[in-house]
């Protein structure tokens, strides 16, 4: 049998050989960005596009099913493709970037179409020099709203204006595109609302329906029966009042589908009707996490709900879809199995994940009944040499209940093990869930016990484990860590004299405050471009949220007031209690964060200087909030490797009570 790998081999000129290592895993290899990506079946079923890599670059590649023909029908040699969507059966939308920039450091990518032979390319941005940087400011830009059902050349986009840098990129026009001819339709003229945030649901006819407003701390959510109807407001609140959004438009174009914990603490997948303002059937819920995200086919039907529980998975709404979930499954009992699907539902691509595997992709022809291998992501990646990834759960010191997840060094037996416990940034952000991390990885097998708690304000288990986060940066939030490392040294998982707190950004905060606040608890701390000075992080002008909505509405709440709570900011910031920390502590940032800018880590050195602490300290030139540049990840996790191994060695005595 011929195999798809060699079609994808032709186009990237670019194969990896998997070799078994008896040494861990080098940072190197963990860190790599995958081989193959964002694999999608086109609406005929005939043709596969995918990302793929070649001279260290991301480009497009398609591939005909049946003649295992490749064609890359992108070379760009400076900048990525980000992600791509098939239009029609001719014809591909895609965005470029760089993979080593961060999310929002992103300043070179653009919208763009594309002939599945790699003719008639098209820049859909509005601005020719879209993504350009002029004085650090961001220009326009354009994002896929959707596309649209049939053959037709259009989808649906959003234009971003560039507003101040402080402030960041402005929601512009929603229009229709002919991403042939490049013609743009305004399909939102007349808009009910502007904020500086803006959503829209639009249907398969391409009229916007539904726009929801999120500014000045307030949520406004309009809707319109159709593209000649009025706009009417559904409902208007303070930005953490409003229970519900609207996801989509239910089958008989009128009713609204939509995610909602009105009388519920997690949200559920119910039916809203919008002459009646009245909430109807419950379609979905889940007991433990909310639900938000549907499974929609090209016209915009509902087909199912994906779930990101302690693993994730997809709830199927269409019977023919999950029976052929079941069937999958069945063949991969170990992965996580997400469809893609020709519209005949005959030929559908298969992407199959674990905590162990970054994935593998296959075509599964239902005509044939073969389910055959197209590529594995990361080639270089070997199963059997990763940890397996344990959801976990345990209660903090005031009841609530923390999801979490414990990764332990291969073949250990799992006690009095040295930790690093992990926590994610944002914070409001869903955090940590089940998949492959090179993170937990790279500690693992360097012998250290992994966990990764899903602390109060991690977005996705519910309203009370949110909103039980309002105001408690350095406090209820930081209990949740520190009761996490308790759990594991009482569950006889970790060694109490030897565990050390790590994380970026949010993270980075919690680790300083945690070697503040607990002394006695951590053996060492890893901040990694983390927030040191909260009211520097609420009232510093030179950010990139310095005058968003963020700023000024929402953080009043979520996090504090710098007039009304002047006093506990100042008690929960590390840069205020560097006296505090004795544990040895290791800090890097980048020089060209806009995010936490760099003052916030030199602050911090400085406080621990004149306290007579000597903490290591890392700055990347031209990086951003996080290390992208593959020498850099090198070598921060290089220093990261070599500062765990000196702290938290097997042999080090315990320190006198108090004198750490």
């Amino acid at each position: 049998m011929k195999r798809f790998i060699a079609a994808f081999a032709a186009a990237a000129a670019c194969a990896a050989l998997q070799v078994a290592a008896a040494e861990p895993p080098s940072i190197g290899t963990l860190f790599k960005v995958p081989q193959h990506r964002d694999v999608r079946i086109s609406p005929d079923g005939r043709h596969i596009a995918a990302i793929t890599g070649k001279d260290g670059r991301q480009n497009l590649v398609v591939i005909d099913i049946d003649s295992r023909k490749a064609t890359a029908v992108t070379t760009f040699g400076r900048i990525d493709v980000l992600r791509s969507w098939w239009i029609n059966n001719r014809r591909l939308a895609f965005v470029t970037g760089r993979l080593e920039a961060a999310a929002f450091d992103q300043r070179g990518g653009v919208l763009m179409a594309v002939d599945i032979d790699g003719n008639n390319t098209r820049n859909l941005t509005e601005v020719p020099e879209a993504g350009a940087r002029e004085m650090g400011r961001p220009h326009h830009f354009t994002a896929l709203v959707r596309t649209l059902p049939g053959d037709g050349d259009d989808i649906i986009a959003r234009d971003y204006a560039p507003g101040r840098f402080d402030e960041g990129p402005k929601p512009g026009s929603l229009v229709r595109i002919d991403t042939r001819s490049g013609r743009r339709t305004p399909i939102a003229l007349g808009k009910p609302d502007s904020a500086q945030g803006e959503a829209w649901v639009v249907d398969g006819r391409g009229v916007a329906r539904v726009m929801i407003a999120n500014g000045e701390g307030r949520t406004r959510i309009w809707y319109r029966a159709g593209s000649d109807d009025a706009w009417r407001k559904l409902d208007e609140g303070p930005e953490n009042s409003i229970a519900w959004r609207p996801l989509a438009i239910d089958k008989d174009d009128r009713t609204l589908v939509v995610a909602s914990h009105k009388d519920r603490d997690k949200d559920a997948i119910v039916t809203y009707d919008p002459a009646k303002r009245t909430f109807g059937e419950v379609l979905a819920e889940h007991p433990q996490v909310d639900l938000f995200d549907l499974e929609l086919n090209r016209a915009g039907d509902i087909l199912g709900v994906d779930f990101l529980a302690d693993r994730p998975g997809t709830a199927w709404f269409d019977a023919e879809l999950a029976g052929v979930q079941k069937a999958v499954d069945k063949a991969f009992p170990d992965t996580v199995n997400e469809l893609s699907w020709s519209d005949d539902r005959t030929r559908f691509v298969v992407y199959t994940y674990s905590d162990v595997s970054p994935g593998a992709y296959y075509l599964l022809d239902r005509k044939t009944g073969r389910m055959e291998w197209l590529a594995d992501r990361a080639p270089w990646i070997d199963p059997k040499q990763m940890a397996p990834m344990r959801p976990v759960r345990y209660k903090a010191r005031d009841g609530l209940e923390i999801p979490a997840y414990l990764t332990l060094p291969k073949g250990s037996d799992g006690k009095n093990l040295p930790m690093v416990v992990v926590v994610h940034g944002g914070p409001w952000v869903h955090g940590e869930t089940w998949r492959f991390d090179p993170e937990a990885q790279f500690l693992a097998s360097r012998g250290y016990a992994v966990l990764q708690p899903n602390f109060r304000g991690s977005t996705g288990y519910g309203w009370k484990h949110y909103r039980s986060s309002f105001g408690q940066w350095g406090l209820a939030m930081q209990d949740d860590v520190s009761d996490g490392v308790k759990w594991a040294a009482k569950e006889g998982i970790a060694d109490p004299r030897r565990v050390c707190i790590y994380g970026g950004s949010y993270g980075g905060y919690a680790t300083m405050m945690g070697l503040a606040k607990d002394p006695d608890l951590y053996r060492c701390g890893i901040n990694y471009v983390g927030v040191t000075d909260l009211n520097l992080f609420l009232t510093m002008t030179w950010a990139d949220y310095a005058y968003s909505d963020f700023v000024s509405y929402t953080a009043k709440e979520t996090v504090g007031d710098p007039a009304r709570d002047a006093e506990r900011l100042r008690a929960t910031s590390p840069v205020n209690l560097a006296a505090r920390i004795h544990a040895p502590v290791l800090m890097a940032y980048g020089s060209e964060d806009v995010r936490v800018p760099v003052e916030h880590g030199t602050r911090m050195r400085d406080a621990l200087e004149k306290a007579g602490q000597k903490p290591q300290w890392i700055l990347a030139e031209g990086e951003g909030h996080g290390f992208r540049d593959p020498k850099n990840q090198e070598m921060f996790y290089g220093a990261m490797e070599k500062f765990l191994a000196e702290n938290l060695k097997p042999d080090r005595p315990a320190a006198p009570q108090g004198a750490r």
